[in-house]
C-alpha cells in the first residue's frame, strides 16, 4: 500500500501511483494542509499535471482512509494557510451560506483556527455528500468546480509558478460571481460579498489574464464538450447552479468581466 502524507501536491502523485501500480493498491491519505484536509484529500480524484495542463493525467481511486490532525495546521506560513481558505470559502458559496456568513465573522485565521474543526467537517461533509450522488464527476459533482475553470487559466498564465492553486481558485471564484451577476444568474451583492471574504483572508481578487490564457484554459477545460461548456455560477450564496453555454459565449463575456 501507499500512505500520502503530505499536501495536495504529494496526495495526488501518491494517489496516483496507488491507482496505476499493479492496476491499483490501497493508499492512504494523511493530509498536512488546509488545502489538502478540507479538499483534495477526499473524493477519490487523482492526477498529475502534464506540460499542456493541469491534472490532465489522472484516475478516480478512493483511498482507504482519510486521517486529519488539525494541529498541524498550526505549522503553515499565512500563504499556505490562505491558499486552503479559499477552497474553504468555496463549499459555502456553493451549498452552505450559513457558514459563509460563519467565516465572514471570524474574519482570520484566528477566528478559523478556533472553529477548525467544524470547518473541516463542514467542508468534508459537503464534499462527502456529492461525491457520493456523483463520484465520477458527470453531473452535480461540477459545483465543486466553482472558481476552477477560470482558476485554471490564471495557473496556467502564470506557467504553474506565479499563482498558488488557492490564489487562482479565489479569483476564478470572483469572476464567476460577476460573471453570473452579467448574465442575470447571480442576485446584485452576491460578488460583492464573494470578494470582501476572499480579501478578508489576504486572495486576490483579481489576476491578470489574456484572451489567449481564457482560451487555452476553456479548451482544455474537463467540463467542457466540443462546443459548449459547463460553468458553475450562484444562484445565490449558497446555492451553485450548472449553467451550459458556447466556450466562445463565454470568451465574449469574459472581455467585460475580467477587467
Amino acid at each position: 500500500g501507499v500512505v500520502a502524507l503530505g499536501g495536495g501536491v504529494v496526495g495526488d502523485l501518491a494517489g496516483f501511483a496507488a491507482a496505476t501500480v499493479l492496476r491499483g493498491v490501497d493508499y492512504i491519505q494523511i493530509p498536512t494542509t488546509l488545502l489538502a484536509q478540507v479538499d483534495s484529500s477526499v473524493g477519490g480524484k487523482v492526477a498529475i499535471d502534464l506540460h499542456a495542463g493541469k491534472n490532465l493525467a489522472g484516475a478516480f481511486w478512493q483511498p482507504r482512509g482519510v486521517f486529519i490532525d488539525p494541529e498541524v495546521l498550526t505549522t503553515l506560513t499565512d500563504r499556505t494557510f490562505s491558499d486552503g481558505m479559499a477552497e474553504v470559502i468555496k463549499y459555502g458559496c456553493i451549498q452552505d451560506r450559513a457558514f459563509f456568513d460563519k467565516l465572514a465573522a471570524w474574519g482570520g485565521r484566528s477566528g478559523v483556527m478556533e472553529h477548525i474543526e467544524e470547518v473541516i467537517h463542514t467542508c468534508c461533509d459537503i464534499k462527502r455528500r456529492v461525491v457520493l450522488n456523483d463520484e465520477r464527476d458527470t453531473g452535480e459533482r461540477m459545483v465543486l468546480n466553482f472558481g476552477h475553470t477560470l482558476g485554471h487559466a490564471y495557473e496556467k498564465a502564470g506557467h504553474y509558478e506565479t499563482w498558488t492553486h488557492g490564489q487562482a481558485v479565489a479569483a476564478g471564484m470572483c469572476l464567476a460571481a460577476r460573471l453570473g451577476a452579467a448574465l442575470g444568474v447571480t442576485p446584485a451583492g452576491v460578488p460583492e460579498r464573494v470578494e470582501a471574504l476572499v480579501s478578508a483572508f489576504g486572495l486576490p481578487t483579481r489576476i491578470p489574464c489574456t484572451q489567449a490564457d481564457y482560451a487555452a484554459a476553456v479548451g482544455l477545460d474537463k467540463k467542457g464538450t466540443g462546443e459548449q461548456i459547463t460553468l458553475v455560477l450562484l444562484e445565490d450564496l449558497g446555492r451553485a447552479v450548472l449553467h451550459r453555454m458556447s466556450k466562445r459565449e463565454l470568451l465574449g463575456l469574459l472581455e467585460g468581466c475580467a477587467e
